[in-house]
């Protein structure tokens, strides 16, 4: 395997030619491993060498362009220069569209090919400077130790070097926004706007308005399924232009499979996101990335409020494990700011009523029960309204109500 005491792979099956280029190349300040055999270069480089291939086109055994797609099977960005014959330029061209760099005619002109070695290293230099930068900030920003974490790191820093269509579909507060957030802020368009629209249902989308507001950014709609036929109609052609106007990303509960299954986005939507339908399962599902996610909204917190973060106590990280989340890795952040400003969360509020030893009517027990559920959603939520009522699953209109009965003010929760 290649390491960075050279930075171009050079493969050519004359002797003589691998010898001239290894000279000039060499004359100019470059570190050249030479090599013959091409069945022998597809084992030589890694992911993370930091050079580029300089290949001869017509050889034995496995010709350049051959040897150019196993490379670029195991590295997409990997700069792959093809030296051709006069008659073999149209073959060379059409490389060029299947991922080769570029490619030069015999006789090399020598300045010509320097130069072009120039450029594709420093491409090759600020791409890896780039996938660092990436691969830190997902690890800094998607938290957590499961195998799903890990390979949606991979994943989206892979989406981030295309504009191809992403659709990312789970439970609510799983993750979907995030990863379309950072799948957005890793991708070469990050200069430009990211715009969110929420369809809602019986109600018409601003759909012209958001494409022109996300116009060679990103746009990232939740719920597609809502939209007018001829609104999906006009978002599928969008997706067909060259260039692409603007990404596209969506964002749902169902995947898109089962959405076209009963009809409700049409064929042509549908292909836009068949290859990308991403997954973002429930904590339930990865519980490896409670307690993480739990500690780092919770040293977040505490940086904001200029404290150093508190102990987490055995007990409490059991409670993590064994809870069940409804609202997902949201109402695991508020249980961990809540925890920072010295509120237990999760703690055992036993009332009164049902530990004094009196005989209590079942009527009168629900109702306990009732209220203290209330008060803990309130104590998560921070007194939100929207999101007690999502994770309560009822109207706010009753929701409301139920607080009333019991004297419960949400401001008392803020």
């Amino acid at each position: 395997m290649l390491t960075n005491q050279h930075n171009i792979l050079l493969i050519d099956d004359d002797s003589d030619v691998l010898d001239a280029y290894t000279l000039l190349l060499a004359q100019a300040g470059h570190r050249v491993f030479a090599c013959r055999d091409p069945r022998q270069a597809q084992t030589l480089i890694g992911e993370a060498w930091a050079g580029i291939v300089l290949s001869d086109v017509c050889m034995p055994y496995c010709s350049g362009i051959e040897l150019m797609k196993i490379l670029l099977k195991q590295d997409p960005t990997l700069p792959v220069l093809l030296v051709t014959g006069h008659g073999d330029v149209p073959m060379a061209v059409e490389a060029v569209k299947k991922g080769a760099w570029d490619f030069l005619q015999k006789p090399v002109n020598p300045e010509q090919l320097l130069n072009l070695v120039d450029k594709a290293l420093a491409q090759r230099q600020a791409r890896l400077v780039r996938r660092q930068w990436q691969q830190e900030q997902l690890a800094d920003n998607l938290i957590g130790r499961s195998e799903w974490v890990s390979q949606m790191r991979q994943t989206l820093r892979q989406l981030a070097e295309t504009d191809i269509t992403v659709y990312f579909h789970g439970e609510s507060g799983s993750g979907r926004t995030l990863a379309a957030c950072y799948l957005h802020r890793l991708s070469a368009r990050s200069e430009q706007p990211v715009i969110f629209g929420d369809v809602v249902e019986d109600q018409e989308a601003p759909l012209n308005q958001w494409i022109e507001q996300a116009a060679g950014g990103m746009l990232v709609l939740r719920n597609i399924e809502r939209l007018t036929q001829a609104q999906q109609y006009l978002l599928a052609h969008s997706q067909s232009q060259d260039p692409l106007p603007f990404r596209l990303v969506a964002i749902g509960q169902q995947p898109p499979l089962a959405l076209a299954g009963t009809h409700r986005i049409i064929p042509e939507l549908y292909y836009c996101f068949a290859l990308t339908q991403l997954f973002c399962p429930p904590l339930s599902q990865r519980p490896d990335d409670i307690e993480p996610l739990f500690r780092h909204y919770l040293q977040q917190a505490s940086q904001r409020l200029n404290n150093p973060p508190p102990a987490l106590p055995p007990d409490l990280c059991k409670k993590l494990l064994k809870r069940h989340w409804p609202n997902n890795v949201r109402e695991l952040a508020n249980a961990a700011r809540l925890f920072a400003v010295g509120v237990m969360p999760l703690a055992d509020t036993p009332t009164p009523l049902l530990h004094s030893g009196e005989p209590l009517q079942l009527d009168r027990r629900v109702e306990e029960y009732e209220r203290q559920i209330i008060v803990e959603a309130l104590n998560i939520h921070q007194g939100r309204i929207n999101d007690v009522a999502e994770y309560l699953q009822i109207p706010r209109k009753k929701l409301y109500l139920r607080m009333k009965k019991f004297d419960l003010d949400k401001h008392h929760y803020r």
